[in-house]
């Protein structure tokens, strides 16, 4: 049987590293991989034996870099390490996805043969992947410059340890040798691969803000001019071109395209700038991609092993800022896709620019419509909450530690945290300018044959689901509405079936 994926140390990407998560897997490394950490292992032996002080090897860590380990310390020094920075602080823990993706970046790095692991802990790795469980790990425990206490967590497992006590994941007790602790920690391995996955995650997200877009552009009866090629005066990126691609296939066929269609010579501007603004966002979703599958795909240690020169090299390589300020920037750049969809959902509801009444309500109604069950009161509650994980983090500076040594921080798990945070309001965002787009179309009475393909899957799916006319009358569920559009099928249909989770 082989193996779902052979480790090289490069060319992992976050779609691998999002669909290798998802269960237990039997992986391995090319040869290519274990001959470069068989060679880089002899070359710390060979250091050692000569007598050289090795950083995090025979020596402390941090504050305690200048404090020599003796030779009857040595041989318990890696396995102490990993239990004293294993701290458990009160917090909830990492999903075993989350977990899993660790271990592939882990593991990747390793494999680029510069760490100087000997070949039987790469193993031990590669088992703990295949268990079907994962290691507790808590969240919130690490500043990003090198994962210190949740790797360490994670590595109680290859010791025959559980952070809570409990049963050990691994039936077997394993030693680690000298410079084996240090490599399993001192990396961004935890917040590299929970990245990768919201960076996944983020991709569908946008191509269902699209498809939003569209069903709102519908529901206003807007024109559709603004958004051809020309309009653009020129290329104005590969981002700009995707969402003008997704827009194009949601609205293919839609009556828009026919002449008289459109209700304004210009729509407002949250209308006719929708690929200027999701083509910011795609074009910041590919930096930041680019940036992490480079760090994810770069060795990460400290002391580095270099094959070529045959030296052992003090490295600053975990200080990951491109990462954090790429994530940083796609924040900013969801929240203003964010902030224009709802901008969208409230022009659908105001009579000089719906031409409807008030709310979406029943003509003449006293009561009903979206503002009676409180959408745009719960939808401006929650962008709060979106705007405020939009901030950026990489300059709350949190320094100074390990007696000043470690002076300098990235808080690359906190970006990918607040990225996390936003997206699970963003899909509500989405889900709310879907809502608001289907209840202007029924109001219009427009046949679902005059859509196109994007907004007419959007009308099915969500009409049903509208209680419009019995406002008042039954509680009003946007949380199956919400399921309904975070389930992907809609987005899977827009870009040809593929499901990118």
């Amino acid at each position: 049987m082989h193996p779902k994926h052979r480790f090289d140390g490069s060319g992992l990407s976050i779609e691998r590293i999002a669909e290798l998560s998802l269960r237990a897997e039997s992986l391995d490394l090319s040869p290519q991989a274990w001959a470069r950490i068989g060679a880089a292992r002899a070359l710390v032996e060979r250091e050692l034996a000569a007598g050289a002080t090795l950083y995090g090897v025979n020596t402390g860590i941090g504050s305690q870099k200048d404090v020599g380990v003796s030779a009857a310390e040595l041989a318990q020094f890696s396995n102490r390490m990993i239990i004293s920075e294993s701290t458990d602080f009160p917090g909830p823990a990492a999903s075993e996805r989350a977990v899993r993706a660790t271990l592939l970046v882990l593991i990747n790095n390793i494999a680029g043969g510069r760490t100087g692991v000997r070949p039987q802990l790469v193993r031990r790795l590669l088992e703990l992947y295949a268990a079907s469980r994962m290691p507790t790990v808590r969240l919130d425990a690490s500043f990003g410059v090198a994962d210190l206490t949740p790797l360490s967590q994670l590595s109680l497992a290859l010791l025959g340890l559980s952070l809570d006590g409990g049963e050990p994941i691994l039936p077997t007790r394993m030693d680690l040798a000298p410079k084996e602790s240090v490599s399993l920690i001192d990396s961004n391995s935890f917040a590299l691969g929970s990245g990768a996955l919201a960076l996944n995650a983020v991709e569908r997200l946008l191509g269902a803000f699209d498809l939003a877009a569209a069903t709102a552009l519908e529901g206003l009866r807007g024109g559709v001019r603004a958004h051809a090629a020309p309009a653009a005066g020129g290329f104005r990126g590969a981002g700009q071109a995707r969402a003008r691609d997704n827009l194009h296939a949601a609205l293919e066929g839609s009556a828009l395209h026919r002449a008289g269609q459109a209700r304004f010579l210009q729509d407002p501007l949250s209308f006719r700038a929708i690929t200027q603004i999701h083509g910011a966002a795609y074009e910041c979703w590919s930096w930041a991609k680019l940036q992490f599958e480079t760090e994810i795909n770069a060795s990460i240690d400290n002391p580095l092993v270099d094959l070529e020169t045959g030296g052992i090299f003090p490295s600053a390589s975990m200080v990951s800022l491109l990462p954090t300020l790429s994530m940083d920037a796609l924040r900013q750049a969801l929240a203003k896709v964010a902030l224009e969809s709802m901008e969208r959902a409230l022009k659908l509801q105001s009579p000089p620019f719906s031409g409807l009444p008030v709310g979406l309500a029943e003509a003449g109604a006293p009561d009903g419509g979206i503002l009676s069950i409180n959408l745009n009161y719960i939808g401006s509650a929650r962008m709060g909450t979106l705007l405020a994980a939009a901030a950026p983090v990489l300059l709350h500076y949190v320094g100074h530690t390990a007696d000043g040594v470690e002076d300098v921080t990235s808080l690359l798990p906190l970006s990918v945290t607040q990225t996390e945070a936003l997206i699970e309001r963003a899909w509500e965002m989405v889900a709310l300018e879907m809502t608001i787009g289907v209840w202007a179309l029924a109001r219009r009475g427009i046949a679902p044959s005059d859509l196109g393909p994007g907004p007419r899957r959007v009308y099915e799916a969500l009409l049903p689901l509208l209680h419009i006319g019995e406002e008042g009358r039954r509680i009003f569920d946007m949380a199956r509405i919400v399921a309904v559009v975070r389930d992907g099928k809609l987005v899977d249909a827009l870009n040809g079936g593929s499901s990118r989770e």
